[in-house]
């Protein structure tokens, strides 16, 4: 296994014109290979019933997007939503307390008043799937994103993706870097806290399976395996084994090059040093 080559200094935050954030990025070696979280897609979710006879309401608690609860009528129709943007409606008598939070509590009642909620907790997310740790600092990358970096400890940072005021993206780095794709942005947060983040250099969603090149010369292979997208990266340091992004993406790096596979196929590719181009499909 090749250790770490070297710590670079990427200022690579890039939207319209060039716009600068300064990221300190370890890149390890090509034998090791980093992935997102271990839980598949950090979504749980559960259907309970309504106060209002044969209704019902579905819950779902996200990383990536905090808690919100669905009230469906007796066919199945959305009546009401409320979530991280809209936490109570006093009119359908549903609310969220804590909506991110790592214990979310969802409250219901058919009348105003004094009428007590009746209160139902969201399903929990894994520990790798839930916010935790102290905030560090934050990172500004553009007029409407910013990403909060948090300390669990030694090896183990994670990260919050706010666009507009609301969270849109959940990163946990431990042990090995992890990764969100957001619109055409890509932010890779290692496991010592540094960060690489870039917009551009990808490729729309599925495409072909096959072989791609990056600025560098290094080839990605895109596969697919009972319904998930996996990506094989071959630099001159060696052949990454395959990583699978299932429901969360992966991210493999050696000391220059990083490619970022998203669950919808999406391969995004950044080199030091290189002007940034999106994979070049050469072939399956």
């Amino acid at each position: 296994m090749r250790t770490a080559l070297r710590t670079a200094l990427a200022l690579v935050a890039l939207v319209g014109t060039t716009t600068a954030s300064v990221a300190t990025a370890t890149a390890a070696g090509a034998a090791t290979a980093a992935a997102s979280p271990t839980s598949s897609s950090c979504v749980a979710t559960k259907t309970v019933p309504s106060v209002f006879g044969g209704w019902k309401v579905k819950l779902v608690n996200s990383a990536d997007r905090g808690a919100s609860a669905k009230l469906l009528d007796a066919r199945g129709r959305v009546v009401s939503v409320v979530d991280q943007s809209r936490p109570l409606d006093s009119a359908n008598g549903l609310r969220i307390t804590g909506v991110l939070s790592a214990k979310p509590v969802f409250g219901q009642r058919s009348e105003g008043g004094p009428t007590p909620w009746k209160s139902t907790a969201f399903p929990l997310l894994s520990a790798d799937c839930t916010q935790s740790g102290r905030l560090v600092r934050t990172l500004r990358l553009d007029s409407r994103t910013v990403a909060q970096i948090f300390k669990v400890s030694a090896g183990h940072y994670q990260a919050r993706v706010y666009q507009g005021g609301l969270l849109v993206r959940f990163v946990d780095a431990h042990g090995r870097a992890g990764v969100a794709l957001f619109g055409s942005r890509t932010l890779v947060l290692n496991p010592d806290g540094t960060t690489v983040t870039w917009t551009g250099a990808k490729t729309a969603a599925a495409p072909r399976l096959g072989r791609y090149k990056l600025a560098n010369g290094a080839v990605v292979k895109l596969v697919k395996r009972s319904g998930v997208y996996g990506a094989q990266l071959t630099t001159g340091h060696g052949t990454f084994p395959v990583t699978y992004a299932k429901g969360r993406p992966s991210v493999q790096q050696d000391d220059v090059t990083l490619v970022v596979l998203g669950a919808d196929g999406t391969l995004s590719g950044y080199v030091y040093g290189r002007p940034l181009r999106a994979p070049l499909y050469l072939g399956a």
